[in-house]
């Protein structure tokens, strides 16, 4: 009988032991990937403001710029226009025009860290003084 009891109370513990090792492996991957999830935020927000520095020198830049930020790559496009991804992430293109008036430009950037990629794009103006405002965040998504 104590032998059972015994085998019984082992049975336990060694289920509960699992199901704490497992619930600390899974912390442990939901913070990996948050921390990856977090640099490839500011990857692609370093992108933007790199962008945001060649259109301050020269607004009408039309070109593209690469570099490499936090272990991880970025990609900016500059656009009179702006192109995003449908809510439901297809890969099917819109073109969304800003109302306002012909003068603003769009940067996107498109950051990557290892296979995973994310884009965000921002409007931009520039007034009669030559100097460059924000005219709105676009949010972030993920990128295929």
């Amino acid at each position: 009988m104590a032998l059972a009891l015994v085998l019984i109370f082992t049975a336990t513990l060694m289920v509960l032991g699992a199901a704490v090792i497992a619930f600390a492996v899974n912390e442990t991957l939901i913070t990996a990937y948050n921390n990856s999830d977090i640099r490839l935020y500011y990857i692609v927000e370093g992108g933007l403001e790199t962008g945001l520095a060649v259109l301050k020198e020269d607004f009408y830049y039309d070109g593209e710029l690469d570099g490499t930020l936090g272990g991880g790559t970025f990609t900016v496009y500059f656009s009179d226009e702006y192109r995003h991804y449908s809510k439901n992430h297809e890969d099917k293109p819109r073109e969304e025009y800003y109302e306002e008036e012909d003068t603003g430009r769009f940067i996107r950037c498109v950051g990557t860290l290892g296979e995973h990629s994310k884009a965000m794009s921002m409007a931009v103006e520039q007034d009669e003084q030559g100097r460059v405002y924000i005219l709105k965040w676009y949010r972030i998504i993920p990128y295929h």
